[in-house]
């Protein structure tokens, strides 16, 4: 329980820095903000909580981040590993998926997208898929290495379970800073069921396999083919078929939510399997007993 209320704590001051900075930015002119999709004012919105938990890992928890990258940077072939097998493999889930979709009519592809693209576009669809990279890369730092992680403070499996629901349930809420409230609306509140969905779908990709990397490539696949699609508009999605109303949101799709769910079982079933070719933090399952 400590563990938790130091945790509401950490996430109160995280909250009151992002306020007192985008405070300041509006004191300047509003030319930056946090809620900026892009440039400084992004840029200051993940490093601020980046190192606020620095300082919390070293100072409350007590854990030794140089410990934790050494360990990826001597392991680097096995991390890497892990890292294409779960990117080439969610990859093709999303392809192999679209394809279906394609097949029952339900996605085309736009032939006014293709005719329109340029290597402008393309060269912004890069930047973008690097932006990607680096988000991917800096939520799981925080909500699967150092949330799901500190609050795995015994080695039962209740313990597991509340840091994958408590890590999920923080990794949903904060998408969005601006209106936190406007998740309990029905307009809303599908997108927050999509996203703790797929912050349970990382933490089982982590836990199981033992390395982050495993999870930073699920996230960035399914991330990143969002972001693609949206930079080169090449599909067509019909959105009755996906269960979606007003949106073209996949993250909103029961679809999508039963496909993040029997990823995350499958995971977990094969976790030893997994743990055995891809583990970097070889530790992090022995925490709990007989798993």
């Amino acid at each position: 329980m400590a563990r938790y209320l130091k945790t509401l704590v950490l996430m109160l001051g995280i909250a009151l820095a992002l306020a007192a900075l985008e405070g300041v930015f509006r004191l300047f002119g509003g030319r930056f903000s946090i809620f900026d999709t892009r440039g400084f004012g992004q840029v200051m919105l993940l490093l601020t909580p980046l190192i606020i938990i620095a300082l919390f890992v070293r100072l409350v928890a007590d854990d030794h981040s140089l410990l934790f990258f050494s360990r990826y940077a001597a392991r680097w072939r096995r991390a890497g590993a892990g890292f294409l097998a779960f990117w080439l493999g969610a990859t093709a889930i999303i392809i192999v998926g679209y394809a279906l979709f394609a097949a029952l009519g339900s996605v085309g592809i736009s032939e006014a997208a293709v005719a329109g693209l340029t290597w402008k576009i393309a060269e912004r669809t890069l930047v973008a898929l690097f932006v990607v990279l680096v988000l991917a890369t800096t939520e799981e730092l925080i909500f699967r290495v150092f949330l799901m992680r500190y609050l795995m403070f015994d080695g039962s499996r209740l313990a597991l379970g509340l840091a994958v629901f408590t890590s999920s349930l923080i990794f949903a809420a904060l998408h969005n800073l601006t209106d936190p409230l406007a998740w309990f609306t029905a307009e809303e509140f599908p997108l927050f069921v999509g996203l703790f969905l797929l912050g349970v779908l990382l933490c089982v990709t982590y836990f199981s396999t033992g390395s982050i990397t495993c999870a930073i490539a699920v996230h960035m696949a399914f991330l990143g083919s969002k972001v693609f699609l949206r930079r080169t508009e090449l599909l067509e999605v019909d959105a009755k078929l996906m269960f979606l109303q007003n949106s073209a949101d996949l993250r909103e799709s029961p679809v999508v939510w039963a496909l993040w769910i029997a990823m995350a079982f499958l995971i977990y079933l094969n976790r030893n399997w997994l743990r055995a070719r891809f583990a970097v933090e070889h530790g992090l399952h022995r925490r709990l007993r007989d798993a």
